[in-house]
């Protein structure tokens, strides 16, 4: 057992409930569709996101889920093994958006899904978030679920953020991922100044590996440092045409 594996195991953050996953973030390189080779990849997400995503899908218990980002699939794989230990039927009630998926990725992340077996829980869709989520407002579909962490241009998480708040259903949470980058940080700003009686804040060190206790992660908190930040939709996210305005 590699000694990233034992920290992982020690850290109670053992990736077990996914082989397939398990070995993405242990070999940290992964092969395309096409035989492209992906070696210390950078775009997967950290251990102590997959591990605070899961406990928190655990706890949510959504029927449908959604994801900005696809690349490696490492979200991906935990976010639809959550819903078979969910018990959930393989009604493809997980949502991936992600425009580069062949073309970047080389299809890494639907070849992972499908390896895992879990295919028949992933609604993949290869088109820009600024189209497909408007799209899918439209159709009247609510998620329980929301993860961000596609484009960090400013206007592009922007966007993002505006139609996956009004895609939550009541008591939905949506996560941003990456919350330390500087255009990321200046929508986490907007939402916590303008939307606050809308969206809630959560404190996600319960869901955490160490329980928020880790030193690390605790000065991360008290300094803004830490990588995942997520808001609980608590009322109707349209707001009034005079709604006040907050400098963020």
């Amino acid at each position: 057992m590699s000694r990233a594996r034992v920290d992982a195991l020690n850290r109670g953050q053992s990736l077990e409930y996914c082989p397939v996953l398990e070995e993405l973030v242990r070999l940290r390189q992964v092969t395309g569709k096409t035989g492209k080779e992906f070696r210390d990849i950078g775009a997967l997400s950290t251990i102590n996101n997959l591990h605070t995503l899961r406990q928190l899908m655990l706890a949510l218990k959504p029927e449908r889920t959604l994801e900005v980002g696809l690349s490696f699939g490492g979200s991906c794989l935990a976010l639809t093994a959550t819903h078979r230990d969910l018990g959930h039927s393989q009604g493809r009630q997980h949502v991936a958006l992600d425009p580069f998926q062949s073309t970047v990725w080389d299809d890494c992340g639907i070849e992972m899904v499908a390896r895992a077996g879990l295919e028949g829980f992933l609604d993949f869709r290869p088109e820009f978030s600024s189209i497909e989520l408007p799209r899918l407002l439209s159709t009247g579909v609510r998620f329980g679920l929301v993860y961000v962490d596609g484009s960090h241009l400013f206007e592009e998480v922007f966007v993002d953020s505006f139609f996956a708040a009004r895609l939550l259903e009541e008591g939905g949470v949506l996560a941003f991922d990456d919350s330390t980058n500087l255009h990321v940080r200046k929508v986490l700003r907007f939402v916590r100044r303008n939307l606050r009686e809308n969206l809630e804040e959560l404190d996600l060190s319960s869901f955490r590996a160490d329980g928020g206790r880790g030193l690390s992660y605790r000065i991360a908190k008290t300094f803004g440092g830490v990588q995942l930040t997520a808001f609980r939709r608590i009322g109707i996210i349209e707001r009034k045409w005079n709604a006040p305005y907050r400098s963020f």
